[in-house]
């Protein structure tokens, strides 16, 4: 969920990346196979960079020709172990995904674009989320406790993934900025992340049972009919959980 210029983030999302400008209710949205990027106007504190939640990951037949046609429309390019402050060598980046970039959008919203795999791909659809912490290991531990999540064989002493039910590979947990003082999500370029939940008034309880509190309560929306909350984790990432957002527009 994005925050800044509604109509810089469309140039971005919709004219760049390919993805479709709908509307929820009265609030502007960019829909992608598997995901929706709500848009609110308002000046973010900060970039996506120095957050729990580093950046949101598509994946797209070409690697190369998208990332061009994102360097041609003015964007920049950035690194996924981004160089601490002052230095300016990236440390490598982990594994052998074969070939991916890493874009910068408005407002400093970072996106990975990986190679899709899928036979007869679509143009563009959703890949990954990506968290980054010090804690990555216990991050993850609270990840796929909250939301039922198996742990992807796979990890590293720098990253570990979890899997979600019905998803499949969807939760990535790095320790990419292991020196930096990272801050919650919350007034950032990505406020917070969202998870569409089957029986979210059933979930919750199950969350409450866990000893995860709402940070905001469950509620169904009048207008659209779309129910949601808040839950926060540990370290500040704000994430909305919502039922019946898929079928909205």
């Amino acid at each position: 969920v994005s925050h800044g210029s509604v109509a810089d983030h469309k140039r971005f999302w919709v004219d760049t990346l390919g993805g479709k400008a709908v509307k929820i209710g009265n609030v502007d949205a960019i829909e992608f196979p598997d995901a929706y990027l709500l848009l609110h106007e308002g000046k973010p504190t900060g970039p996506t960079r120095g957050t729990t939640f580093d950046h949101i990951g598509f994946a797209v037949p070409d690697v190369p020709a998208l990332t061009a046609k994102v360097v041609a429309a003015g964007y920049g390019l950035t690194v996924g172990r981004e160089p601490a402050p002052g230095e300016t060598a990236s440390p490598p980046t982990a594994g052998n995904y074969g070939r991916f970039s890493y874009l910068v959008g408005p407002d400093g919203v970072k996106v990975e674009l990986v190679t899709s795999m899928a036979e007869n791909p679509p143009p563009i659809t959703h890949h990954h989320m990506h968290f980054v912490n010090r804690d990555f290991v216990a991050m993850q531990q609270w990840y796929m406790n909250a939301f039922n999540a198996t742990l992807r064989p796979g990890q590293t002493d720098f990253f570990i993934g979890a899997d979600l039910p019905g998803v499949g590979y969807m939760l990535n947990f790095f320790s990419w900025l292991p020196d930096e003082s990272l801050v919650g999500t919350a007034g950032r370029a990505v406020d917070h992340v969202g998870f569409e939940v089957r029986d979210l008034e059933k979930f919750c309880a199950e969350l409450q049972a866990k000893g995860i509190e709402l940070t905001a309560p469950y509620e169904r929306l009048a207008d659209t009919g779309i129910a949601r909350a808040r839950i926060t984790d540990p370290w500040g990432t704000v994430i909305e959980l919502t039922e019946g957002l898929r079928g909205a527009p």
